[in-house]
């Protein structure tokens, strides 16, 4: 069991998390009650195009950070701070051109409003992140958790007064002042962005196996989603969205705090085999009963859960919500070993697992175009993280084969005695 001192740095991790994906279900819940299931639908399609962005070109400058050497600290944040910087002004130009052709019949407002928001997060001082080096996980919670629950109460005031889609992106313009003050409050040291070619070098290496997997990750956990955000009506869309976002949500916070805890636990141990396999055992035995449980539950309780919360109209039929919840429950078991092959450099391990599932989502694509059941389509996203999990751990059981059999020297040298 996980001593006082380690139970409260997990409370911390699991508040954080909680606190951002309970806020984003929440405002989901305002905009449905009381602006409609179409705006609800036309948001949601904002926001998977912003995280298509983000999860295409994220570098994982942050992970960097947290294991680079701290001699080279101040190089490495300086350089993680250019590429953010780089990366908010890129998005905001893109939502921009997007506006200008109302995609999916989205007004210019509120893609420009989305587009201030996405050039301040660019300006994000990440000294904050750089605190968890030494387990410290208090000002993630401040710097994200505090301004996700701002957030929110701006939306509820808002689409209170004066619901519209544009004033709801507003809010995240607010949303993201805050959250970018904050973190600059809660970091040590000055602001400071600089272009260094050797060290943009050193992060490329680390990340863009990390980027194609992020690429990847999207596409095996919303893929599915966001091509029918394409070809149902936004109503109809926003239904479906929100039971697939109601089995997603867990399973992201649980994975969100598995990584934020896990991979400087990991990275600690990496030099002591027999402790780094003990860990990974642990972690694996946890994850396998929270996602069971987790598989179980969502089962029996998402059709309670969906209707209290947005209405009946939002029931999802039953074989839906059992595939949803195995299909969400696979992925959490893939969590141990990726985190382990990340904190061992192994970037490459998670990516081609991803890959793999990818595979799926592209055969689902094509019986969504021929006109196949949306049960199908789940059952194939099934079988892709099932194939996914499989392929991971064979990838890593692989790379590291001498490193997890650390007790047959042992045992070599209990027979020379």
């Amino acid at each position: 069991m996980p001593n006082s001192k380690t139970s409260r740095r997990i409370s911390l991790i699991a508040t954080n998390q909680l606190l951002m994906e309970a806020c984003v279900f929440a405002r989901n819940i305002i905009i449905a009650r009381l602006m409609g299931a179409e705006t609800l639908g036309q948001f949601v399609f904002l926001v998977l195009s912003i995280r298509l962005f983000a999860m295409s070109t994220d570098l994982a400058v942050e992970r960097y950070i947290l294991q680079v050497k701290p001699n080279n600290l101040e190089h490495a944040l300086g350089s993680a701070h250019f590429i953010s910087r780089f990366l908010g002004t890129a998005l905001m130009l893109l939502l921009l051109l997007m506006g200008a052709y109302q995609v999916q019949g989205i007004s210019l407002e509120a893609y420009a409003a989305l587009a201030v928001s996405a050039f301040i997060r660019g300006h994000t001082h990440k000294g904050y992140v750089l605190k968890q080096r030494s387990l410290n996980f208090r000002p993630a919670l401040y710097v994200e958790g505090l301004t996700a629950v701002a957030g929110l109460g701006a939306v509820y005031f808002v689409a209170s007064a004066a619901p519209s889609l544009e004033a709801v992106c507003a809010c995240l313009v607010a949303q993201s002042f805050l959250h970018t003050g904050l973190s600059h409050a809660l970091s040590d040291g000055k602001y400071k962005s600089a272009i260094e070619i050797t060290e943009l070098k050193k992060i490329f290496r680390f990340g863009w196996p990390l980027l194609l997997t992020g690429v990847t990750m999207f596409w095996s956990m919303q893929g599915e989603r966001l091509i029918l955000s394409a070809m149902l009506p936004a109503d109809e869309f926003a239904h479906f969205s929100m039971m697939f976002q109601l089995a997603l949500v867990p399973i992201l916070v649980m994975s969100r705090m598995a990584l934020s805890y896990g991979l400087p636990v990991f990275a600690a141990s990496k030099n002591d085999d027999a402790a780094f396999e003990a860990r990974l055992d642990g972690f694996h035995r946890w994850v396998y009963a929270i996602g069971i449980a987790y598989a179980l539950g969502f089962i029996l309780f998402a059709n309670v859960v969906l209707q209290t919360l947005f209405g009946s109209d939002f029931r999802a039929d039953i074989g839906l919500v059992f595939l949803v919840a195995i299909a969400q429950m696979l992925r959490l078991f893939r969590a141990p070993q990726s985190i382990a092959a990340q904190a061992l450099g192994q970037t490459d391990i998670p990516f081609k697992a991803n890959l793999v599932r990818v595979s799926f989502v592209l055969i689902a694509i094509a019986t969504i175009m021929n006109d196949v059941s949306l049960n199908t389509v789940l059952i194939l996203a099934c079988v892709g993280e099932g194939f996914a999990w499989a392929t991971q751990g064979l990838f890593f059981a692989l790379r590291n084969r001498n490193r997890m059999s650390p007790a047959e020297p042992q045992l070599v040298a209990q027979e020379n005695v």
